[in-house]
This record gives C-alpha cells, sequence and structure tokens, in this order.
C-alpha cells in the first residue's frame, strides 16, 4: 500500500507513527507520478487562511486534496491526525462506506476552510467587548464562564442564575433569570445588550431557547428544539441510531406498562430501563432481576415518579464494559472531538451505591485510544451529524456520545445535547484555543478543526457532594476555600452554594457543591494534587463526602497478555484486532506454542508478536515441561494467560503457580458437557436435543473444565445444524467472551477459585 504525504504536518506525524510514505509537499511532476501510485492520500488541513490568504503551495496542496476525496474509490483520503490509526487497518479494513465518510470529512474541512477566507477577504472580524450570556447555575455553567472570560473578545460574561461562586473577574450572576422563560430569556438579553449566548443544561434546549434566540436575531450556542429530541427522548434518540447505522444496544419502547412487563419476561438478558423523557439525570435504573425489572416499570409508567418523563420508556439490553464520554464541538455538518472524559457515576468509591450525577472525572481518558477515537468520529459523531442534516435538523453545539466499549466494540448508550457535568470541569480547563472563537465559529457554521487545540496535559477533577447525596442532604453548611494557597493549576468549581448570613460567606445548597478541578503533566500527578488539597483543608465544608478512587482505574496500564496455543489461533485473531481497533486495554507479550508447526505462531509473527516454541525434548515430565513454560511468562512479566487451542493439559505445579490468572475456552455452557473437545462437544449438544448452547470462559484449576465461571456466551441451535455448522456459530462468540474476561480481570471482578 503506497502512502502519499502532502503537508509537512502528516509527515511528521507519520515519521513518529513509524509509518512508511512518500513526503512530496510542492507540485511537481513527481507528486503527479506518486498520486497516480498511491493508495492513500494523508494531508493535513492545518491552520486556517493567514492575512495574506493561503500560498500558492497550500493552493496546490488543497486541490490535490479535494481531488483525492472526489475519487474516493480509488484513494483513501485522510485529513485530520485522529485518522492515521486507520492506516493501521491497510487498505483491506477500510471499507467502502469508510472511505466515503473520510472522503466527506476532507470535503467538508476544505470547504470551512473557504468559508473562513470568504469572510476573511469580506473584512469580517470578531468584535472585542462582547456581552457573553451562559444560561445555567452549576459546576458545568461555571466552568464555561470561567473559560469564555479568558477570551479577548469577551468584555463581560454574566451566568443566569448562577450561583455567588461564580463572581469573579469578568464573571457576574442574575439569579433573579429563571430559566424555563424563553421570552424572559430574549428580553433579558435586550435590556443588558447581550451579543451572544451560551445554554448548559438541557432543559432549556429541549424547550427551544435557541430558536427563541434565534427569532430575535441574537446567536446561541446549542442545538435548535428539533435537534435537542436527541437527549430529550430517548426513544428518538434510539430510533435516530438505529435509523442511521449507529451502533447501540437493542431495544423496545413503550407506553403500555402490560406491554413492557411481558417484553422483560420474555428476554435472556439483564436489561436497562429508561425514562424516554428528561428526569434530571436520575431516570435510568439498572435491575438485576425480572422482578426488580417489573417493579422499576411500575414506579416509571404507573406511580408516576418521573411524571410525563417516565410515560414512554425504553427498556434496553444491558450491555459489559467500561464507558467514556466523548463530547464534540459541531457546526452543523462537521463536529471536532475533545480529549475523552471518564466520570464515576455511584456515590462510593469501588462504584458501589446508587448512581449520581456524577462523583468526579478525569480526561484525557486511556480508554479512549488514537485507534478508538478514529472509529468514534466516524462511525459515531459524524454519522450522527449527517443523520440530523439528513433528517432536517443539523445539529450546531455540543454533541456528547456516552460510549461504552464492549467485547464486540464501541456501542453508544446516549447522545446529550450539552456539556457534561462533570466532565466539562476537567475538558475545558484543558482547551488552549479560545472558547468563544470556536463557539462563534459553531453558529457561523465554519468550525475548522485547527481551530480547536488542547493541551498535552491531564486534567483530574473531584466532586464534594453534601452529607446524604443522593437521597435528602444538609444545606447550609459554611464552605472553607482558601484561595491564596490553592497551588498552581487547581481551579475550585461552585456548583450547588448559596450566600451565607455573613459578608462573602458561601454556604452549601445543593447535592453537589464543589468540583476540585487539578490539572498537571500526568494523569497520577493531576490526581495526587486534588487529593492533596482537600486532604490539607483548603476547600471542604462540614460532612462534605467525596470518593478517594477518581481516576485509579486509568493509572493502570494495560493488562499484559500471554498466549499459549498449539492449534491455528483463530480467537487470537480477534484479541489482536481488539487491541489494534481499540477495544482493549492490552498487550500479547509472547504466544507459547509446544508444536512448530501450528499456525497460531505464524499468525502472531504476522503481527509482530514474539513467538516461542517449546517441545518435551529434555523434559522427563509434564511439570519439567510446564516450568519451561512458567520461565517464558516469568521473563516476559504476564499478568494473565490465555489458552488458545492449547492441547496439553496443565500440571499441578503450573496451575498452583499461575492460580486465578489462566483462563481457557469451552465450546459449550459448562458445566454441560465438560470435558470433551472440538466437534465431539458440538455433536454432543445436538444429541441432547439442547436449543441454545454456546462458549464459556472459566479459570483453569486442577479440575478439567471445573474452575469458576467467568463469561458465557449463547447462541440457538438450529433444527437443520450438524456439528460443523453448530462449531462455527460457537466460535464467533469465543473471541468477544475472550476480550470480555480480559476486561473483568483488569476491573478486578474475577471469580474466587473457591466460586
Amino acid at each position: 500500500v503506497k502512502v502519499l504525504t502532502t503537508t509537512t504536518d502528516a509527515h511528521a506525524a507519520l515519521l513518529e507513527a513509524g509509518v512508511a510514505h512518500e513526503h512530496v509537499l510542492r507540485a511537481s511532476g513527481r507528486l503527479l507520478g506518486l498520486l497516480q501510485e498511491a493508495s492513500i492520500v494523508v494531508g493535513v488541513l492545518g491552520p486556517g487562511p493567514t492575512p495574506t490568504g493561503p500560498t500558492a503551495e497550500e493552493q496546490a496542496v488543497h486541490a490535490l486534496v479535494r481531488a483525492a476525496a472526489l475519487q474516493h474509490d480509488h484513494f483513501v483520503v485522510l485529513t485530520a491526525p485522529d485518522q492515521f490509526p486507520l492506516l493501521r487497518r491497510g487498505l483491506a479494513g477500510v471499507n467502502d462506506s469508510t472511505r466515503k465518510q473520510l472522503a466527506a470529512a476532507a470535503l467538508r474541512g476544505l470547504a470551512a476552510r473557504d468559508l473562513a477566507l470568504a469572510v476573511q477577504l469580506s473584512g469580517m472580524q470578531l468584535p472585542t467587548g462582547d456581552t457573553v450570556l451562559v444560561l445555567g447555575g452549576g459546576g458545568r455553567e461555571h466552568a464555561i464562564a470561567a473559560k469564555l472570560a479568558e477570551s479577548k473578545h469577551v468584555k463581560r460574561v454574566i451566568v443566569a442564575p448562577g450561583n455567588p461562586g461564580m463572581t469573579g473577574r469578568k464573571i457576574a450572576v442574575h439569579p433573579e433569570l429563571a430559566l424555563g422563560d424563553n421570552e424572559a430569556v430574549v428580553r433579558f438579553v435586550q435590556e443588558h445588550d447581550v451579543k451572544f449566548v451560551a445554554v448548559g443544561p438541557e432543559q432549556p434546549l429541549v424547550d427551544g431557547v435557541v430558536d427563541a434566540l434565534a427569532a430575535a436575531g441574537v446567536p446561541a450556542f446549542g442545538p435548535s428544539k428539533l435537534a435537542a429530541r436527541l437527549e430529550g427522548s430517548k426513544a428518538f434518540c434510539k430510533a435516530f441510531m438505529e435509523r442511521h447505522g449507529i451502533e447501540t444496544a437493542k431495544y423496545a419502547s413503550f407506553t403500555d406498562y402490560e406491554a413492557a412487563v411481558k417484553y422483560v419476561e420474555s428476554v435472556s438478558h439483564k436489561v436497562v430501563i429508561k425514562a424516554s423523557g428528561l428526569a434530571a439525570g436520575k431516570g435510568v435504573v439498572l435491575p438485576d432481576t425480572v422482578e426488580e425489572a417489573k417493579a422499576e416499570l411500575k414506579r416509571m409508567m404507573i406511580d408516576s415518579v418521573f411524571g410525563e418523563a417516565g410515560a414512554e420508556v425504553v427498556v434496553e439490553e444491558r450491555l459489559e464494559g467500561q464507558e467514556v464520554s466523548v463530547l464534540g464541538f459541531c457546526d452543523g455538518r462537521s463536529v471536532v472531538l475533545m480529549p475523552g472524559a471518564q466520570d464515576h457515576k455511584r456515590v462510593f468509591d469501588g462504584d458501589e451505591g446508587p448512581n449520581t450525577g456524577g462523583m468526579g472525572a478525569y480526561a484525557p481518558a486511556p480508554i479512549l485510544t488514537p485507534a478508538l477515537r478514529a472509529t468514534v468520529a466516524l462511525e459515531v459523531m459524524q454519522r450522527a451529524m449527517d443523520g440530523a442534516v439528513q433528517d432536517g435538523f443539523p445539529f450546531v453545539g455540543i454533541l456528547y456520545a456516552g460510549i461504552i466499549v464492549t467485547s464486540t466494540g464501541p456501542k453508544v448508550l446516549e447522545f446529550n445535547c450539552r456539556f457534561g457535568d462533570p466532565e466539562t470541569q476537567v475538558i475545558l480547563p484543558l482547551l488552549k484555543s479560545d472558547l468563544y472563537e470556536i463557539m462563534r465559529s459553531c453558529v457561523c457554521g465554519m468550525l475548522l478543526a485547527s481551530e480547536v487545540q488542547f493541551q498535552d496535559e491531564y486534567c483530574a477533577g473531584v466532586v464534594l457532594a453534601s452529607k446524604g447525596y443522593p437521597a435528602a442532604y444538609e444545606k447550609g453548611k459554611v464552605i472553607t476555600q482558601k484561595t491564596s494557597e490553592l497551588a498552581a493549576g487547581l481551579t475550585v468549581y461552585h456548583a450547588g452554594t448559596a450566600q451565607g448570613k455573613e459578608a462573602g460567606e458561601l454556604v452549601t445548597n445543593g447535592g453537589r457543591v464543589l468540583v476540585v478541578s487539578a490539572k498537571q503533566t500526568s494523569l497520577e500527578a493531576a490526581i495526587k494534587q486534588a487529593y492533596e488539597e482537600l486532604d490539607a483543608g483548603k476547600v471542604g465544608f462540614e460532612g462534605a463526602h467525596f470518593r478517594r478512587d477518581i481516576g485509579k482505574r486509568a493509572l493502570r496500564g494495560p493488562v499484559r497478555l500471554a498466549v499459549l496455543g498449539s492449534t491455528r489461533g483463530t480467537d487470537l485473531q480477534y484479541v489482536i484486532d481488539a487491541i489494534d481497533q481499540g477495544w482493549l486495554r492490552a498487550s500479547i507479550e509472547v504466544v507459547v506454542s509446544n508444536k512448530k508447526d501450528a499456525y497460531i505462531l505464524t499468525r502472531a509473527e504476522n503481527h509482530g508478536l514474539k513467538t516461542v516454541l517449546h517441545s518435551m525434548k529434555g523434559c522427563a515430565n509434564r511439570t519439567e515441561f510446564d516450568a519451561k513454560v512458567t520461565a517464558t511468562l516469568k521473563e516476559f512479566n504476564v499478568d494473565l494467560v490465555l489458552l488458545i487451542g492449547y492441547m496439553r493439559i496443565l500440571s499441578d505445579e503450573f496451575v498452583d503457580e499461575w492460580a486465578g490468572r489462566v483462563i481457557n475456552v469451552h465450546p459449550s455452557l459448562l458445566p454441560e458437557f465438560a470435558g470433551g473437545m472440538d466437534l465431539n462437544v458440538h455433536q454432543e449438544v445436538i444429541d441432547a436435543g439442547k436449543s441454545v448452547t454456546g462458549c464459556t470462559i472459566h479459570l483453569v484449576t486442577k479440575e478439567v473444565d471445573g474452575g469458576p465461571i467467568v463469561v458465557q456466551k449463547r447462541c440457538p441451535v438450529h433444527a437443520d445444524d450438524d456439528a460443523d455448522k453448530l462449531k462455527a456459530r460457537v466460535q464467533a462468540l469465543e473471541g468477544p467472551a475472550f476480550v470480555e474476561a480480559i476486561n473483568k480481570f483488569v476491573e478486578g471482578q474475577m471469580p474466587s477459585e473457591s466460586a
């Protein structure tokens, strides 16, 4: 595959990534010749037009990129560093749909540059001295206001209703403006000479405040009422994703209680139940049993605990995997992603206790690998933008995708139409660009990816909540904030605060009160600083509760795997692909075999993996052979061992040495049909008249196929199945089962040996 770069930025990026390529910067006969040979064209679209406009060289490069994009059947065109991980897939891994999406992204980028140049040539410039209104009153709005106040174009930021903890440089609060009355918002804007509005929470967006402001001639950053349905109605959102091919959980929507009950009784998987409307972040429940699910349906649909929001419910399959929040700036046709963030929803350490609005977050989240980010950008975020245009409501503002990284790839849990909370308090401190310029560009439909730059740093935020939260909580506790003593890089964002009895005194007035956000050059340093400031008593209040494990998950490095195999290693390929595509944070350190002609060794070597062949030569018994294998695994500092078609019985000594760290796959739903192998197992399943079978990942113990079960995947047995057909269907489940089991190991969710 010939890769051709046409800009110095692309050249530098591919050198750093170790991707072989030809680099030609100037338009020439050599460039045209290489273009005829190339399969992949990489041209990073750099900064917007300079005061003198694009150079002749830039014009030639952009013409080349445009020409390649228009011939997407011949070229794969990459125009942003986020897309470079796709190079690892090669041409075979980039299908026609992805080619079209990449070409469309290139053309959108070029169109935005052309528009920016047209604006520049017309003499239009952003004014200075603007008054900007931020609607909302929590920690998210404090972070938005603080970042807007840094803009050279902004003279004053008004936050309404705001809270007194936000006031400061350029920022004033107006608690008299209550949200929910669009006419009142328009009057306020006119009376205070507001030039631009940024909307924080979802309810005003769903209520159409952006439409009301547009009708009054006031630009506002946020989606229209029609576009905000992506968050305002979960049923609408799920149908939108299904319509536009965006991967999400299987689901069904109901307005009839009895029909919903019958559905949860009919499905074999665990479910998630969601109130379709807005329920202040509390309308999602995860029942563990059918009876619990039926009780939650009654609460929502009969008892109306969420009012009209629960009149319609969405019941969807519960997915397993880590979650990551992916936010993007949107201008109606294109989207530019921010660093991924990871939220902590449960109130107590170890993800225990009830759900909350969020007890802390950090960014960038390592779970959003470059390869996974590229996939999400194209197959989720841009696909949603294109779908919104097709459906007649171009999306402007913040598109927030709640992503779960499953064993079969990323899937969307939900879309939100605004900044997340507390994700905003750890993402915006990293923004190097001017937030006001970005928002204005989005509203004007001319956002350039180069406008959005983030610092190469990390941010961790810890939420301080009132005693009792998320249930009934205390209010009126005096807040301590020793601002002059706070370390550099630390910011305190106010969410639930009110004016106290004394001048300058602030007291608690909500469940989530403060977010202590620390920015440092490493995630470990950011987390450490946030907790040090809290432990030193520089920020806090009586009864304050906060989690002690924010970001702990991200501090663990990728799990180090070893694979023992004697056959083809089909399941190994799935694990390799999952790592390459960012679904699995792991590294395969070594592949060991006892068969010199085993294709698993060739498969591993084709992917640049270390391989070791061990034979019985010189070994008196199984124990001595396994001692050689153990020495190899220790040499490579292995965390977890995968048995993939390993045709040996392990010695007791090996099992003891690696207790709790060796997993195997069996082609049935253990404990049924234990002890059998390959086609014999599938034939036994058919002969027994089973209607359902599957595979089992289990811990390896001294009892063959008797170790604790880690993961099971199921599939139907068809009437016309023979052993070969059934084997193919079951084998397709084994790779995803391995990935899910590896993730359980990483999360400390493996069963005990005594289970």
